[in-house]
């Protein structure tokens, strides 16, 4: 793994984190400009993790199909970079909710 791969997980870290960070924040305020009762972003940041991941890595079924042609081929680096990906995205909507958590309670 050399440094071509780590530059391309940057894309879906920030893709994630990104997803997360203005789903919560732009969720919250469609909230407020609907009239309904006040919500936390955080918790709407919460819910919409598993999405931003999986717009992050281009839909979940396609990535997890290659992941197991891997392991069934035993292209163990292949396997290895696609789950690198995977969780770099997790990670980055993870600091996006942690980020959003955060602002919400006035921390940032």
């Amino acid at each position: 793994m050399g440094w071509a791969d780590f530059k391309a997980a940057f894309v879906p870290f920030f893709l994630a984190m990104g997803v997360t960070l203005g789903g919560g924040l732009l969720g919250s305020f469609g909230q407020w400009l609907a009239g309904q009762p006040e919500i936390n972003p955080a918790l709407i940041a919460y819910r919409i993790r598993i999405w931003a991941v999986a717009m992050a890595i281009g839909g979940t079924l396609t990535v997890f199909e290659q992941l197991e042609q891997h392991l069934t081929s035993r292209a163990l680096g292949d396997a290895g970079k696609t789950a690198l990906l995977v969780g770099v995205a997790y990670l980055g909507a993870e600091i996006g909710f942690w980020a959003v958590s955060w602002w919400s309670q006035g921390r940032i």
